[in-house]
């Protein structure tokens, strides 16, 4: 019995999927607090830059959580008859969004961010267009995920628009860094190393969207969708 219009997925295949979605959006919400966190930072606000970085955590949390609940439910389960692994594999990506969106805010709260250099940084176009990428790749992964219940040719429709977000969060990046570097003589060279792999970690998220859609194409090729 399908229970997906379109899809190749039985009753408890779909609940599944359902389930999938609702941990993406748990994981999204916690991406999404990472533009605030920076704009406290950049205005060295330090109790909202706290406050939110321990809202990013509860959430990673909560977000771990459902995915080792829904892991052994898959695991344990008889069904995803030959992808089952693969299954798993876009599970652990989509926790891996959540989970990298810790990792930045850690470090993006580590110290105070008190240069004037480094704080324009935080402020600057670039930034906020490298962060509304991370966002919108990870929105387009929810679109993909949920276009399981239409059918394969809107499935591949949806996938390129994750590379396409993730690779111009790639070119804010690099705008950020070259800023970055441009000026480091004059930034405490902890707060370069603070900025810089806050940037990495923060990107791993639209890195993280991708390698999820990477596993979306491979569960099509073997026949679902």
């Amino acid at each position: 019995m399908v229970s997906l219009p379109g899809v190749a997925f039985g009753r408890k295949e779909g609940d599944i999927i359902h389930r999938l979605q609702e941990d993406l959006r748990m994981v999204r919400e916690t991406e999404q607090e990472i533009s605030g966190l920076v704009a406290a930072a950049a205005q060295g606000d330090v109790a909202t830059c706290r406050s939110r970085r321990d809202w990013i955590f509860e959430l990673e949390g909560k977000a771990a959580d459902a995915k080792r609940d829904l892991s052994t439910q898959i695991a344990e389960g008889a069904f995803f008859g030959g992808v089952r692994e693969d299954m798993l594999g876009l599970l652990d990506k989509i926790w891996k969004i959540a989970d990298k969106t810790k990792d930045a805010a850690r470090l993006l709260t580590l110290a105070e961010i008190t240069d004037s250099n480094a704080r324009s940084i935080l402020q600057s176009e670039d930034m906020r267009r490298f962060l509304e990428n991370l966002d919108l790749a990870v929105g387009a992964l929810q679109h993909l995920i949920e276009a399981f219940e239409v059918d394969r040719k809107t499935i591949l429709q949806r996938v390129h628009a994750v590379d396409e977000y993730e690779e111009a969060a790639d070119g804010f990046k690099q705008n950020v860094l070259a800023a970055l570097f441009e000026r480091s003589r004059g930034i405490d060279p902890v707060t370069v190393i603070l900025v810089r792999d806050f940037v990495f970690n923060a990107d791993d998220v639209a890195d993280y969207a991708q390698y999820a859609s990477d596993i979306v194409l491979v569960l099509v090729a073997k026949g679902y969708g």
